[in-house]
């Protein structure tokens, strides 16, 4: 199997093979997926819509037909042929035609923007189609069951399993789902009034459970959302034991009373 070549994007990309145009780019393929970049710069600009595996079939003009492995982003259906477009000379995408047929790529492909059928003397281009972006890091290498290029280190040859790259690409996404907070408890009591303030991973309904130095059961309560208040029975004094629980999780706090 012919490796693809990894290529990066700089500000001045006319001379070297695979770049037809002058842009700037992110310089590694997780900020590609997650550009560096604040307003009034849109970093939605640089993110594929697929991040797919596939072998190419044949050249169709400045582009190929490249039949769908597997797509570690979107939706696109194993064995799904779609026509991915490169470039003719004039635009900011990269140089794809050159790829053997039957060989297998690995590419982080957008939606074609049409923009060949203004540049490039014909109208081939079709919504539905995918185009090939030289502006960042869209192109990684991949052979026996490895990936490999800058994955997060600008100029670097980095590599990971196959089986490792989804979890690789859901990490990079900015549209992950962020792990949930791990939950926390803060106690206080003033003037006899229980306010306990729960953060992070909780259900919607906790138990409280308040204990004295001996284990006994001071008092009771339920609440729901993130804070609950509740007035002790009677002066305390020494230690008490408050526990909350949801069922998936309990967290103790002590205190202590004068």
């Amino acid at each position: 199997m012919r490796l693809a070549t990894s290529f990066l994007a700089s500000l001045d990309l006319g001379t070297t093979r695979g770049h037809a145009c002058s842009c700037f780019g992110p310089s590694t393929f997780c900020e590609t997926l997650n550009p560096p970049y604040a307003p009034p710069i849109d970093p939605a600009w640089w993110i594929p819509d697929h991040i797919v595996m596939g072998v190419k079939l044949i050249t169709v003009e400045y582009g190929v037909d490249l039949k769908v492995v597997q797509d570690f982003s979107g939706d696109l259906e194993t064995d799904q042929v779609i026509r991915v477009w490169g470039d003719c000379g004039l635009l900011c995408r990269m140089y794809n035609t050159d790829v053997t047929d039957g060989d297998t790529v690995l590419w982080a492909i957008q939606h074609c923007d049409l923009s060949g059928n203004f540049g490039c003397g014909m109208s081939v281009e079709e919504e539905g189609h995918y185009q090939l972006s030289v502006c960042g890091v869209y192109w990684l290498d991949y052979a026996n069951g490895v990936v490999s290029g800058p994955l997060f280190t600008e100029g670097a040859n980095e590599t990971v399993s196959l089986a490792e790259f989804g979890e690789l690409v859901n990490g990079c996404l900015p549209t992950r789902v962020e792990d949930p907070m791990a939950p926390e408890v803060t106690v206080r009591c003033i003037d006899g009034e229980l306010s306990i303030v729960a953060t992070g991973d909780w259900s919607g309904t906790k138990d409280v459970c308040i204990t004295d130095v001996a284990g006994r059961v001071v008092h009771e309560a339920r609440f729901r959302g993130a804070q609950g208040t509740m007035l002790l029975p009677r002066k305390m004094d020494g230690v008490l034991m408050v526990r909350v629980s949801d069922g998936r999780h309990t967290i103790a706090r002590k205190l202590f009373f004068d």
